[in-house]
């Protein structure tokens, strides 16, 4: 199997920053003392690629779900997802990017933003 071509990876971009921007008035701020905010301030290490991998499995591996199976770390704001809007916008993913693992590790963000608006949505209907 090919890996993604490189628009399916501006596409998932494109949609993390859409649905972050869109995130629920009620759901938390980031702030500096988060995590997020944290892992994204960390030095670089020796490749962007390794970069991008130790900085999303600290903040959506596995391991960083709830009981419920939500993400822990995701809050709304520049100080947040903000943050990873940036970051991933930044980032010239045809040097050296394994963009099959990229493009699971983004879509799994994604399907977390999804999931929360249709929580909000669901929400605000039975209001």
């Amino acid at each position: 199997m090919s890996p993604p071509p490189l628009a399916t990876i501006g596409s998932l971009v494109k949609e993390i920053g859409t649905l972050s921007n869109s995130l629920a008035d009620s759901m938390p701020k980031g702030s500096k003392n988060d995590k997020i905010w944290s892992v994204m301030n960390t030095e670089e290490h020796d490749t962007p690629h390794e970069t991008f991998n130790r900085r999303f499995d600290a903040l959506f591996a596995e391991d960083c779900h709830d009981s419920d199976g939500r993400l822990h770390h995701v809050r709304q704001g520049k100080l947040s997802m903000g943050l990873i809007i940036s970051y991933l916008s930044k980032i010239n993913w045809a040097l050296g990017f394994p963009l099959d693992l990229v493009e699971l590790k983004l879509q799994h963000l994604v399907a977390e933003l999804k999931h929360l608006q249709y929580i909000w949505n669901f929400f605000i209907s039975l209001l």
